[in-house]
């Protein structure tokens, strides 16, 4: 696998720029549209809204510093102002309602039921989240970025931003607990971490159809073109 330093090296190369940037595009694609998919009412907003910034990377990959940060918190960086400017024109922030289910990898009928009513309960807490709670928690669980990554794109200091999800977890963790009342008591034992395998899952939103492709082809023909 081609990694994140060769790939920032040779988008500053004439003759390897623009295959470097669809493995690029490939690698980071779905993590930029799950990440976005939470923050818009529809798939076809977080589909135009990914391939704007995939159109700005490629506009900005000169600009590109790795002394300054991770390649994923360059990309996601970007892809966090394109949202800034998107709520600007006072769109609604997205129920997660609108977001789509995850697909259920378990045949276990009653393991299906359990992930369905689990994840329904999580969703119900991040809806009554603010906005730059939801936010953290799409950075951390739809981008999978870590701590230091996060707190570059959003402009704090890692010790405040891994405190801040912490926190943030444990607080929705204690929510869940209450929610949850016939398994109150393996739930009085539930980890951290358990807690947190349940959020990864609930940002583990599935793309429609040949969505990736769809994108891929469009925006290459509009870079080649440019080109």
């Amino acid at each position: 696998m081609t990694s994140a330093k060769t790939i920032a090296q040779n988008l500053q190369d004439d003759q390897e720029q623009l295959p470097s940037f669809e493995v690029l595009y490939e690698r980071y694609y779905i993590r930029v549209y799950r990440y976005l998919r939470t923050h818009v009412q529809h798939d076809e907003d977080a589909a135009d809204l990914a391939q704007h910034v995939f159109l700005q990377v490629w506009k900005q990959r000169h600009s590109y510093r790795p002394g300054r940060g991770s390649l994923a918190t360059w990309l996601f960086s970007i892809a966090h102002n394109r949202l800034v400017d998107f709520y600007r024109t006072a769109r609604p922030a997205v129920s997660w309602e609108a977001v789509p289910e995850i697909s259920v990898v378990e045949q276990d009928p009653e393991a299906i039921a359990i992930s369905a009513e689990t994840l329904a309960q999580v969703k119900k807490l991040l809806e009554e989240l603010p906005q730059i709670e939801r936010e953290l928690l799409s950075l951390r669980f739809a981008a999978r970025l870590s701590s230091a990554e996060i707190a570059q794109v959003i402009g704090k200091s890692e010790a405040a931003t891994r405190k801040q999800l912490t926190r943030l977890i444990h607080r929705l963790r204690e929510r869940y607990k209450r929610l949850s009342f016939e398994e109150l008591l393996d739930l009085l034992e539930m980890e951290q971490s358990e807690f947190t395998a349940i959020l990864e899952r609930a940002y583990r939103i599935t793309l429609p159809g040949d969505l990736l492709q769809r994108v891929q082809q469009n925006l290459l023909q509009r870079i080649e073109t440019a080109l």
